[in-house]
């Protein structure tokens, strides 16, 4: 059996890679960083305003009423389906909040009520709103 004699050497860790790159990163955050002094000694005195409210009011729910001869009134206006789709757009394209309320005669067809009511959707209206007027109901009760 052969004897050794020596000690083997222990291997060593090469630290000056480690270093470079230690050194490479410290200069990259220092060039990188930014010093805020000159944004603090800038002065600025902003103008003051006694009341920022809005500038234009929003308009007032409209009113389309369908009439039992089958007339057409926007806000007391007289006027077609044709006529009706374009101010709706428009009204509705200036305040796409615009409150639309649609009232109906009880008596008017209901091919009509349907096609003011594809006339009011197709103009891209959200907010609709129905008016009828209430009235007793009889009660259901049933009987044996």
């Amino acid at each position: 059996m052969p004897l050794k004699l020596s000690q083997e050497e222990l291997p060593s860790i090469n630290l000056t890679s480690m270093i470079d790159v230690l050194f490479l990163l410290l200069i990259f955050f220092m060039v990188g960083t930014r010093f805020s002094e000159n944004e603090g000694s800038i002065e600025i005195h902003l103008p003051k305003v006694a009341n920022g409210g809005a500038m234009m009011t929003a308009p007032q729910g409209k009113v389309v009423a369908l009439q039992s001869d089958g007339g057409i009134r926007f806000d007391g206006t007289p006027l077609s389906l044709p006529q009706l789709q374009v101010v709706l757009s428009e009204a509705t394209r200036n305040y796409p909040d615009l409150k639309v309320e649609f009232e109906a005669d009880g008596n008017c067809s209901h091919q009509m009520v349907c096609e003011v009511l594809a006339i009011i959707q197709k103009t891209g209206n959200k907010n609709l709103n129905l008016r009828y007027a209430s009235s007793q109901m009889p009660s259901a009760s049933m009987q044996r």
